[in-house]
């Protein structure tokens, strides 16, 4: 370790001689002086002028050891490497000591937290006085802390989920993954390093534990979210019984596990939702539901419970027969089960995206056309008298889906702006103008009652349709 302290005393050296270098305070393991073979040199600069006259000083300064140089220009942040090792200068510069308060109280770093190298005009006495601090850590207040960060991150990771985020579920999902590491290291270990427990998972945990540890990663593949989910929700209530077991915790364990399965339960099912939500009070609840595919939760608890809670006695599958086969197809029990019937809203390969010169919502209104019997035969499907629900999707319920669900709302004579409200709660990349274009078109060729009657479709089928999903006086 003798080339981390030889290396301190060159940037030491230079910062006493640079004219724009006002002070260096070194911070991390230089300062701690708990070096290892693999540690930076990690200081704070104090500069006058220019930041990136004071990189390129150092740079010279180092010469031919430099393998490579950053600088994050408008955030302080600078970093060489140096020598075969590529031992890492790791470099904080600011031009005034009160941009570094945060880094010199933070109570997740042990004390203290900056040590002066050079301070030529006494510029950062508070500051060496307020990392000096060592401060007494409320462990009981420290764990309700991480409760509460690690329960927002996994509402917002599942949220995303629900959105059909799959990079935000990642980033929010590890967020959530982080607080629960600062909890296991309040647990079995200290609150020295919460910013970044060392060595958590050997030092922390027993192998299985690492084993299962290790299997919480995040994913961008969203099939996957559920089961990521499940698992990080149980081992977090696990440290968490394991803390309360000694320490007075604010939430009670039931509260927090009826919470988490609050959001499971909110989110499992990806864009399925009753058409009446976005209708308030005129459509009749539990007849009409719009979905992605129902195929991709086959064999799960959820999904049984799902389907005898609403009832759900047919489902109209809107993908051609070939993608289903390729993509989340149904098992022949679960299609016999749900009484799947097929009806074809595009061709092979799926033509959802529209080609040059066409916008989205012009598609919508192409496939409309183009599959106009199919459109029909679903209608009449819907409009059959049943006791029970029926679920209506494509893959992932937002484009076939939206535009057939939208050709529903214009029949039953609904709002346009909740029938655009409608297509646009299944988010994604779901935009208003794509829907306000296909109804623009439809009301241009003569309205969707003129377009439908083209494949017989007469307004006796209308009233039936109404009299099936509408609210009726007294209901």
């Amino acid at each position: 370790m003798q080339h981390l302290r030889e290396l301190a005393e060159v940037v030491r050296v230079w910062a006493a001689n640079e004219d724009r270098v006002r002070a260096l305070l070194w911070y991390g393991t230089q300062a701690l002086g708990t070096f290892s073979p693999f540690s930076d040199v990690d200081a704070a600069i104090l500069h006058r002028g220019d930041p990136a006259e004071v990189v390129e000083s150092l740079r010279l300064e180092l010469g031919q050891r430099v393998r490579e140089c950053v600088h994050v220009h408008g955030r302080g942040e600078a970093a060489f490497w140096v020598d075969d090792a590529l031992t890492k200068v790791d470099l904080r510069l600011v031009a005034d000591p009160n941009e570094l308060h945060a880094m010199a109280t933070s109570m997740d770093v042990p004390a203290p937290r900056f040590v002066a190298a050079v301070d030529k005009d006494q510029a950062c006495g508070e500051l060496l006085r307020l990392a000096s601090l060592r401060g007494e850590k409320n462990p009981v207040a420290l764990v309700d802390g991480e409760i509460e960060k690690f329960l927002i991150g996994f509402e917002a990771a599942s949220n995303a989920h629900r959105r059909s985020d799959g990079y935000r579920f990642y980033f929010e999902y590890n967020l959530a993954l982080h607080r629960l590491a600062r909890l296991v290291e309040l647990a079995r270990g200290n609150a020295d390093y919460l910013f970044l427990p060392r060595m958590l998972l050997s030092g922390r945990l027993g192998h299985q534990e690492q084993i299962e540890f290790r299997d919480l990663h995040g994913v961008l593949y969203l099939p996957r979210a559920p089961e990521q989910k499940r698992k990080l929700a149980g081992v977090f209530l696990k440290i968490v019984r394991e803390l309360a077991s000694r320490l007075p915790l604010r939430r009670s364990i039931d509260s927090m596990a009826s919470f988490l399965a609050a959001v499971q339960s909110r989110d499992l099912f990806f864009n399925v939702r009753d058409f009446a939500d976005a209708f308030g009070a005129r459509v009749a609840r539990g007849r009409l539901f719009r979905a992605s595919a129902l195929s991709r939760w086959a064999g799960t608890p959820e999904l049984d419970d799902w389907i005898a809670r609403h009832r759900v006695v047919r489902v109209v599958d809107f993908r051609d027969p070939e993608e289903a086969a390729a993509n989340l197809p149904y098992t022949d029990e679960l299609a016999a089960r749900l009484d799947v019937v097929s009806k074809p809203l595009s061709g092979r390969p799926r033509a959802l995206r529209a080609p040059a010169m066409e916008s989205l919502g012009g598609t919508y209104f192409r496939l409309f056309r183009t599959h106009l019997a199919n459109v029909v035969s679903a209608l009449r499907i819907v409009a059959e008298p049943r006791d029970g629900a029926i679920v209506v999707h494509c893959h992932v319920g937002k484009d076939r889906t939206g535009w057939f669900c939208a050709t529903v709302g214009l029949l039953l004579g609904l709002d346009v702006d909740r029938v655009v409200d409608d297509y646009l709660r299944s988010g994604q990349d779901t935009r208003e103008d794509s829907m306000r274009d296909f109804l623009g078109l439809v009301a241009a060729a003569g309205g969707v009652q003129a377009l439908l009657a083209e494949a017989g479709y007469g307004q006796t089928e209308v009233d039936i349709l109404r009299r099936q999903l509408l609210v009726q006086t007294g209901e």
